[in-house]
């Protein structure tokens, strides 16, 4: 028995055409997950539940198709990288540094005591700490490790780490530490889709990340508290270190954009070939400026 609105029909050499709209979502989900793209099955899992719970017509069930597809059509392949190069190098800034200014801790602030300003760490000889450096046109390579769990804490009236990257069918398990209530409210500018999530102390949630880009995520109790996760489709990013120092492995041949990402200072890419087997050094250098925003 099939309830009403839920077609199908046999057609000679085509087997069942399912004419319901969801059932036929439901179909390429469940195939998505057959192929292991796990990533693509929960956005489209999200699609659907969007559709059930807006009651959306045909009109408005292509327009979630329309935002959702794109990032379904591009697919990361995982291959056994045979001669894998390395990419390493470091990233600085020049010019006149900044002064930050202190955070405005306008709450609890018996526990937010001593919170610092990292938008713009700067290390030893210039290096900058938290840049973020992924590999662009990367289609297939070492495979991306799902199991991993990426923890972001909300520690002394901070996130911790501020940066993180991230692939595309990992998770990242959000924790209070503090013995007072924060949120972790995420920002996305494309069709992941976002959370806020209140966090009582002690509380510890997960959420996957299921579409490349940038994620901003801020408490709304302390609006001084933010942090940035970096999401790729591929494993090949990396994150610097207090000296600026990077490294990206087993990168397979071929001619790619590597660009840089920092929340302060804006991005860079630098074309490069990469050859079998071959370390390669690439560096970057930010210069300052006055009245650089976010």
């Amino acid at each position: 028995m099939r309830g009403a609105g839920q077609r199908a029909e046999v057609n000679e050499g085509r087997g069942f055409q399912i004419h319901d709209p969801i059932q036929r979502l439901l179909l390429m989900a469940k195939r998505e997950i057959v192929s292991g793209i796990y990533a693509q099955a929960l956005l489209l899992r999200e699609i659907i539940m969007k559709t059930k719970q807006k009651k959306l017509g045909g009109l408005g069930l292509l327009a979630l198709l329309f935002i959702a597809l794109p990032g379904m059509v591009y697919a990361y392949e995982e291959i056994v990288v045979k001669d894998g190069a390395t990419i390493r190098g470091t990233v600085k800034v020049e010019g006149k540094l900044p002064k930050l200014p202190p955070l405005q801790i306008t709450k609890y602030k018996e526990v937010c005591k001593d919170v610092p300003n990292e938008s713009l760490i700067v290390g030893p000889a210039q290096g900058l700490r938290y840049a973020v450096v992924t590999l662009e046109g990367v289609g297939k390579g070492k495979p991306v490790e799902k199991e991993t769990v990426h923890e972001l804490d909300n520690l002394k009236c901070r996130f911790s780490p501020h940066v993180q990257a991230a692939s595309v069918g990992q998770f990242v398990m959000i924790k209070n530490s503090d013995p007072i209530l924060h949120t972790a409210h995420a920002l996305f500018t494309n069709e992941q889709p976002q959370f806020n999530v209140g966090l009582y102390p002690g509380r510890v949630t997960r959420k996957p990340l299921v579409a490349a880009g940038i994620v901003k995520i801020r408490c709304e109790v302390h609006p001084w508290m933010t942090a940035y996760i970096v999401v790729t489709e591929h494993p090949y990013h990396a994150i610097s270190d207090l000296y600026g120092e990077y490294e990206l492995a087993d990168v397979p041949p071929g001619v790619y954009q590597l660009k840089v990402w920092h929340e302060s200072l804006g991005t860079q890419d630098k074309r490069i070939e990469v050859k079998p087997a071959v370390a390669q050094k690439v560096d970057f250098t930010f210069t300052t400026s006055p009245g650089v925003k976010k």
